[in-house]
């Protein structure tokens, strides 16, 4: 695998943050879904899209940050990371298809002192 994990991730958040949705599918599968808390907030690649691009127009200074990464685990496919995004800071875990691509991404709020 020419690239790691951790920069399938920081790849995803450069397009993200340069509001570059229509590149997404460099770092995301097709069919890749993200999970925050209990909701399923996109189950594909072209609402991907959409979501981040109202995120942009609600927030439209906030930015997405890998604030940590965890090991990769190239075994079974999957990493975990912290990611800071509007003043809120997420437990973040991510399954890797076997191209290396984002399949699946949950995010689940830390709880704020």
């Amino acid at each position: 695998m020419a690239s790691s994990h951790k920069d399938t991730i920081e790849q995803l958040i450069q397009a993200i943050n340069a509001r570059h949705v229509n590149h997404l599918d460099k770092a995301l599968e097709q069919n890749a879904v993200k999970i925050v808390g209990s909701k399923t907030v996109y189950t594909n690649i072209q609402e991907a899209r959409e979501y981040y691009t109202m995120e942009h127009e609600a927030n439209p200074s906030a930015e997405w940050k890998l604030v940590d990464y965890q090991q990769d685990n190239h075994d079974n496919h999957k990493g975990q990371g912290t990611v800071a995004h509007n003043n809120h800071t997420y437990d973040t875990k991510y399954t890797f298809s076997s191209s290396g691509k984002i399949q699946k991404i949950e995010a689940h709020l830390q709880q704020q002192d």
